[in-house]
């Protein structure tokens, strides 16, 4: 306890057999025997749970595939089709004032 703080960091013993009171199951040890039973009886090894994910890994994978497939097929682009490249819009000339800015890129007066 400090002056700035009426608390304290110290356990509260009547707080805490209260909250213990509250908190215990009737049947609490039949309870963590069910559990632990279960528990023992899972003898799976890494294959298994592998083995166990196998259809939500395909239906994963396929939902990717077919995204991907859709997304590139998606109107505005043609497969094998890339944009041309600035530098190649330059060299090109066909495009008003490239060899003004190419002079001008040169430095050449």
């Amino acid at each position: 306890m400090s002056d700035l703080s009426p608390f304290d960091a110290m356990p509260d013993p009547v707080l805490g057999a209260a909250l213990r009171d509250a908190l215990t199951l009737p049947h609490d040890g039949a309870f963590v025997a069910r559990v632990r039973a279960r528990l023992g009886s899972r003898d799976r090894g890494w294959d298994d749970v592998l083995a166990g994910w196998f259809w939500q890994g395909l239906v994963a994978a396929s939902l990717v595939a077919f995204m991907a497939g859709w997304a590139a097929m998606s109107p505005g682009t043609v497969m094998g089709e890339l944009p041309e490249s600035v530098g190649a819009q330059l060299l090109d000339g066909a495009r008003p004032g490239s060899d003004l800015l190419l002079t001008a890129m040169a430095g050449n007066r």
